[in-house]
């Protein structure tokens, strides 16, 4: 099974870059996106994100996506409304897919931060509570799937897992990167991957939490798209 992922194209500001990397792959068995493929709330940049995909390696696969922190809270119903039927945003939801006769399971959700930003703290009172929601919420998708009978599970968010994966940052600021009570979702559910984007000064992009297979696939991190041949 060949998957495509991505995050933190921040289009347009990383769009020509995105648009260059595409020509290098072919169409994939699944596409995955992991946050802030616009920036600062552009939704309507959505439609070139998706048209250059489009464009280089055709659109007869699943796009499946979770929302950044710049995907705004206040875009997002039109940013949904715009992607239509292009693509699947997994908003604390899930889905299981049928991919070369595997039953394929992703929990798509933003994650969550140990620390709020100030924006956050200032303008959404509720943000500790729903962050700690959002840990729950993911686990218990995970146990979800896993009771739906999926051959593999994927957890799909914006935000990091772990300190693994954002070497290369000051690893006093992981606070506000990511957050330690979903890497206790991993090591409890140990989902087969784990996709997440947001650290873009990263130099480590992939590392294991027990068995549960850990990828940073953020643009500015890696320099390109995130090609992963797995389970075959």
């Amino acid at each position: 099974m060949r998957i495509l992922a991505v995050a933190d194209v921040h289009s347009p500001r990383y769009l020509e870059e995105f648009a260059s990397e595409l020509t290098k792959y072919n169409a994939p068995d699944l596409f995955l996106m992991a946050g802030d493929m616009v920036n600062r709330g552009k939704a309507d940049e959505m439609i070139n994100v998706l048209d250059v995909i489009g464009e280089q390696i055709g659109s007869n696969f699943p796009i499946v996506g979770c929302f950044g922190n710049e995907e705004y809270s206040e875009i997002r119903d039109e940013l949904v409304e715009i992607i239509g039927t292009r693509m699947i945003i997994l908003d604390e939801q899930s889905l299981i897919f049928k991919i070369r006769g595997l039953k394929v399971g992703i929990v798509g959700t933003q994650g969550s931060l140990d620390r709020p930003t100030s924006w956050q703290r200032d303008n959404i009172p509720s943000i500790k509570r729903i962050f700690r929601r959002r840990v729950g919420r993911a686990r218990n998708l995970l146990k979800r799937l896993e009771y739906q009978g999926a051959d593999r599970r994927i957890l799909l968010m914006h935000y990091s897992p772990c300190l693994e994966t954002c070497e290369g940052e000051d690893r006093r600021a992981f606070s506000w990167l990511g957050s330690k009570r979903f890497y206790k979702i991993l090591e409890e559910e140990q989902p087969d991957l784990v996709i997440h984007g947001h650290v873009h000064n990263a130099t480590v992009h992939e590392a294991y939490i027990r068995d549960t297979r850990v990828r940073n696939v953020a643009l500015p991190a890696v320099g390109t798209i995130t090609e992963l041949d797995i389970w075959t």
